[in-house]
C-alpha cells in the first residue's frame, strides 16, 4: 500500500473514524543508525489543524518502543478534523528522536 503523504505538509497520513479506538505505530528506522534501537518514549502530543471549531481532542494512550517502533494506542477526535502526531523517542546510544504524521478522523 502507498503511503499517502498530506498535500499541506508533506508529511504521511492515516486516517480512522471517530468511534474507532485503534492501535497504531509509528517507524523510526530511518533515523537509527545501524544496530540502534528505540529505549523509549519521551512524549506523544497531538495538535488540531483547525478544521472544526471546538474540535474534541485524541486520547492517546502511553507508547511503547519495540526496535526501530513506537506503539500507541488512540481515540475520539471529531469528524472532519486532523491532527498532527508528534512522537518523541530516546534510542540506545542516547539520542532524542522525533517523529510527525497526521492522523485525519472522517466518519466514512
Amino acid at each position: 500500500m502507498a503511503t499517502l503523504i498530506d498535500a499541506k505538509t508533506g508529511l504521511p497520513y492515516l486516517t480512522k473514524q471517530p468511534s474507532e479506538d485503534r492501535l497504531y505505530e509509528m517507524d523510526f528506522s530511518a533515523l537509527l543508525a545501524a544496530g540502534e534501537t528505540l529505549s523509549s518514549v519521551s512524549s506523544i502530543t497531538q495538535a488540531a489543524r483547525g478544521n472544526v471549531q471546538g474540535a474534541a481532542s485524541l486520547v492517546i494512550g502511553s507508547g511503547a518502543a519495540s526496535g526501530a517502533k513506537v506503539q500507541f494506542r488512540i481515540s475520539g477526535g471529531t469528524d472532519g478534523e486532523d491532527y498532527k502526531i508528534t512522537v518523541v523517542a530516546t534510542t540506545s546510544q542516547g539520542n532524542t528522536l522525533e517523529g510527525e504524521g497526521w492522523l485525519y478522523v472522517r466518519d466514512l
